[in-house]
């Protein structure tokens, strides 16, 4: 019934190949009985299927871009993680996952972030392992560090700030030292 509307909009926003617009508007319908679970019936729904078809042909068009960057490699590459002294971890990612580039991003994001937190006091870590790491509240710290609440919240402000300095410094390259 609504095939004929799904192959049009496909062709008309793709522009490609009539195996890629026939692929496309499979994957279409694929996502389409996915969702229908999340269709509200006050609306139209042909705009919630033509919304659809929107939103997977952006997801092809974003995954033909990664191929063409070299990232539609079906096979796994080990990714160094992080610089450790005790050993080398290493992260998997698969080429094929529409994910790859955020994963890379992150495993370097984490790796300068490790390195910054080694550049800050050893009482700034613990204060922000406390707080952040452990997701304790600022009067379980105050008890555990037997400090005032009040006085906690501007020292990881201040622990925060001298993070960001040496994050911005691991990131640029720059020399760093401790605060």
């Amino acid at each position: 019934m609504y095939f004929n509307m799904v192959s049009a909009a496909v062709k008309r926003i793709s522009r490609s190949e009539p195996d890629e617009t026939e692929d496309t508007v499979q994957e279409v319908f694929i996502h389409l009985f996915k969702a229908l679970k999340h269709y509200d019936p006050a609306r139209s729904l042909e705009a919630y299927i033509l919304e659809i078809a929107r939103r997977v042909r952006i997801s092809r068009y974003r995954y033909g871009a990664a191929a063409k960057r070299g990232g539609a490699n079906p096979h796994p590459r080990n990714v160094n993680a992080h610089d450790s002294a005790d050993g080398e971890q290493y992260v998997s990612i698969r080429s094929s996952n529409p994910n790859q580039e955020m994963q890379m991003i992150q495993a370097e994001e984490a790796r300068m972030l490790r390195k910054a937190l080694g550049l800050i006091s050893e009482g700034c870590r613990e204060l922000l392992r406390l707080r952040y790491d452990q997701g304790l509240s600022y009067q379980e710290v105050g008890e555990i560090l037997r400090a005032k609440e009040g006085s906690l919240r501007v020292r990881v402000q201040r622990c925060l700030a001298a993070l960001g300095r040496s994050y911005s410094r691991v990131s640029s390259g720059e020399v760093v030292r401790k605060w």
